[in-house]
């Protein structure tokens, strides 16, 4: 088991992308969690699947902070309530394609979910990937 944020936000770290601005926090369970990724990228004929199980220890979950690793980003258009977040984004420069999109968190007490999608422009071709997250809680206690 892992000690830091959940799988939700591998694909977004993966990305390096990085934020400009404040960012909202949800609220979300402490403990031990499920959660079932789904990657789809013109670059796969097929969905990319993985699961695994998170230890959260922060009652606090920020999506959008997560993208707050490397590259040149904007996030516009946040929209926040208590048990979800949306966004909207723009990156490009130092070597990194421009690319945007949107993203959206859910937290509905033991379920978390999510989606965001990206698009990126490679030698004049635009490329869209498509990521999913679902989550749920397992108990309090990490193993």
């Amino acid at each position: 088991m892992k000690n830091k944020k959940p799988v939700y936000t591998i694909c977004l770290c993966g990305l390096l992308l990085s934020v400009s601005g404040s960012a909202v926090a949800i609220e979300i369970m402490t403990g031990k969690w499920q959660v079932e990724t789904e990657m789809r990228s013109p670059m796969s004929p097929k969905p990319q699947f993985n699961s695994s199980t998170e230890c959260i220890t922060e009652g606090s979950f920020d999506p959008a902070q997560i993208m707050m690793q490397g590259g040149q980003c904007t996030i516009t258009d946040k929209q926040d309530t208590a048990d979800s977040v949306s966004w909207k984004f723009k990156c490009g420069g130092n070597d990194m394609p421009v690319s945007s999109g949107t993203g959206k968190f859910v937290i509905r007490g033991k379920t978390a979910s999510g989606e965001m999608q990206m698009s990126m422009v490679f030698n004049d071709q635009t490329m869209t990937i498509t990521n999913s997250w679902k989550g749920r809680h397992l108990g309090d206690k990490c193993d």
